[in-house]
């Protein structure tokens, strides 16, 4: 993903500069190395070109191997750029401000948004995934923490274990083909069977060992691998059949041939394998003992737990729909950014609502979002810390062990090409004692090639197998963040609400309130996760795993009452709140006000006449009424 940067950093240092400057020592140890061949190359030429030319090369390898060798340990010190955007989110991010850094990370992600949903509503953790195969289950049967670790972890444990049981059963078939050629199953041919069983057993032991150091190469780690026993069969029947089908073409040779097959294979074959088994054995179990002892360590900080705050409850609140959800997703979570960074949304809310006749419907919303993640630093032992650096500084002295000895074994195969060149090619017409003495000095020569080659093979795949698998140690990081999936649904119903109808209110108001009947379910964890860094580019866009789930209460009733606050403090009816407008109402008050007063008066006085007048007439009329009475 891209460097965001921006000055409130996330705090996150270069955790590889101890690894870095070993790396850097050992490879300019092989530089010096280098140039010492390189210096020799004048005065070959003057007297070997052969020579010359195998120094120069030898010289050119060593040179590049170890420049490349302190170019990436220089490269580990040197300042460790981590932006804004890291580490990589668990799910695709669907935050419309982080479209290119999330198109970026699509194929880094561990999880996906139901795989996070189902691990809050489940209360359960996907990460800690069943291990697969016969080798894979037998060792999580013997550490059965290790379900607990990362993936990189549990793959690196796995691949020790499953090349501890490639040697217990290596041995095993060669004890097994030991035994079918000394009981006399395979007749004569056991005498010369047991030296070829023994170099190809070291040579099957060796390509495990370089294998397992390929397996641990940075992106065969991204995912549990499986680790089965299929191998382990073949080899058994191998140890079965391989000596007896030697024995079957040994049988059908006749008995002066094979005399002379048997001589020969006799001077060679003196190499003798127990050497370079002894120092692949010793190697493998210094290995394991460094490796055992961190990642004991580490699986004491491992704490699988599965826990969640959840909050459920119906509201009746006099609100829009619309109104819950913006607020939810642009004041709540907004307030929990971490260093002000955007939320990463794996699920977008896009709520749905579907309006029915006469101002009722319903609606309904899901959430699922995660805040920044927030460095957390893993709190290893003193212990722990010791046989790091101390596994680191041995990694590092057996790759100058191994560019020592790749540089001896040259120097060795030189003194065997000039045997042969000297010596096999003029074989014919030799007397057949000087035969044998030639053939038995080339037999210690290739003896000598062969246990520096096998050496320089075991002790650079040791190397690779130590200094890949401390340097996971170096690269894990942990980070805390919420994780929170909320489900909203409910029902709404619309309702008109007016003030201010009197016949003397000079304002009026008239409201459109809608009453939704609302059912929230919110679940929220404190997540612990867990990545591996890099140098480079990518130096934190590893995937992420999930390694636990703590309750958070606390940010589950802060989140609760800032949602309920929000209810309570809406307005149902609309009023005036500018002081203009105000006074404007103000006016047009006092204006009503002092027209009904006149009105009023005026009703007064056209009253008071109208009596008068009835009065009048009903006076006038009396008087009438007597005159008429006396005449």
């Amino acid at each position: 993903m891209a460097y965001d940067f921006g000055t409130n950093t996330l705090g996150i240092s270069n955790p590889f500069k101890p690894e870095g400057a070993a790396k850097a020592l050992s490879g300019l140890a092989v530089v010096v190395l280098g140039v010492i061949a390189l210096l020799g190359v004048a005065d070959d030429l003057k007297n070997d070109m052969v020579l010359a030319w195998v120094n120069a090369l030898l010289g050119l390898t060593l040179l590049t191997l170890g420049l490349r060798h302190a170019g990436i340990g220089l490269f580990q010190l040197f300042k460790y750029f981590v932006g804004r955007s890291v580490p990589t989110s668990l799910a695709y991010n669907h935050n419309s401000s982080e479209k290119q850094n999330a198109e970026r990370e699509r194929f880094q992600t561990a999880y996906d948004a139901q795989e996070l949903e189902s691990m809050l509503m489940g209360r359960k953790n996907a990460t800690f995934t069943e291990p697969e195969g016969w080798i894979a289950r037998l060792i999580h049967t013997l550490v059965p923490r290790l379900i607990f670790s990362p993936y990189p972890i549990r793959n690196f444990v796995q691949e020790l274990g499953g090349l501890v049981c490639a040697t217990v059963v290596g041995l095993i078939a060669f004890g097994a083909a030991y035994f079918v050629s000394a009981s006399g199953l395979v007749g004569n041919a056991g005498v010369i069977i047991t030296p070829i069983l023994s170099v190809l057993l070291l040579v099957y032991l060796i390509a495990q060992w370089r294998s397992t150091s390929h397996s641990l190469a940075a992106p065969n780690m991204r995912k549990l691998q499986a680790k089965t026993a299929a191998s382990l069969a073949k080899l058994l029947v191998f140890a079965i059949v391989v000596p007896i089908a030697i024995g079957f073409v040994y049988s059908q040779l006749n008995s002066r041939l094979a005399e002379q097959v048997q001589q020969v294979l006799t001077d060679v074959v003196a190499f003798d394998a127990w050497w370079n088994l002894l120092l692949l054995i010793v190697m493998v179990f210094a290995v394991i003992g460094l490796s055992w002892v961190m990642v004991k360590e580490r699986l004491a900080l491992a704490n699988p737990s599965t826990e969640v705050s959840e909050f459920r409850e119906n509201l009746q609140e006099s609100v829009h729909p619309n109104e819950i959800f913006i607020n939810i997703e642009n004041i709540v979570l907004a307030n929990r950014r971490y260093k002000e960074i955007p939320n990463r949304m794996y699920q977008e809310f896009d709520p749905k609502l579907q309006e029915q006749s006469q101002g009722k419907g319903s609606f309904k919303g899901k959430l699922l979002i995660e805040t920044q993640p927030e460095f957390s630093q893993l709190n290893y032992s003193a212990k722990f810390n010791a046989f790091r650096l101390l596994a680191t500084i041995s990694a590092q002295i057996l790759v100058f062990a191994g560019a020592l000895l790749l540089f001896f074994t040259v120097q060795e195969g030189y003194q065997l090409y000039q045997f042969i060149a000297q010596q096999l090619f003029n074989l014919e017409g030799m007397s057949q004692v000087r035969v044998d003495a030639i053939l038995h000095d080339f037999g210690l020569q290739l003896s000598g090639f062969l246990v520096l080659l096998f050496s320089w093979l075991t002790v650079a795949a040791g190397a690779t197998i130590l200094a890949r698998g401390t340097n996971l140690f170096w690269a894990e990081m942990q980070f805390s963040s919420l994780l929170m999936w909320m489900k909203t649904e409910g029902t709404f119903t619309e309702s008109k609400v007016s003030t201010g109808m009197s016949i003397h209110d000079s304002t009026r108001s008239e409201n459109v309130v809608v009453r939704s009947s609302i059912t929230p379910w919110i679940i929220t964890s404190r997540v612990m996760t867990s990545t591996f860094a890099t140098t480079g580019t990518k130096n934190l866009e590893m995937p992420r795993y999930v390694m636990q789930m703590d309750k958070n209460n606390q940010e589950l009733q802060g989140i609760v009452g800032e949602i309920t606050q929000f209810l309570r403090k809406r307005e149902a009816i609309a009023s005036i709140t500018n002081e203009q407008d105000l006074s404007s109402a103000e006016n047009i008050y006092r204006v009503n006000e002092a027209s009904r007063a006149k009105s009023d008066v005026l009703i007064g006085e056209n009253a008071t006449s109208e009596k008068q007048k009835l009065e009048e007439q009903a006076a006038g009329k009396l008087r009438q009424d007597e005159l008429n009475a006396s005449s």
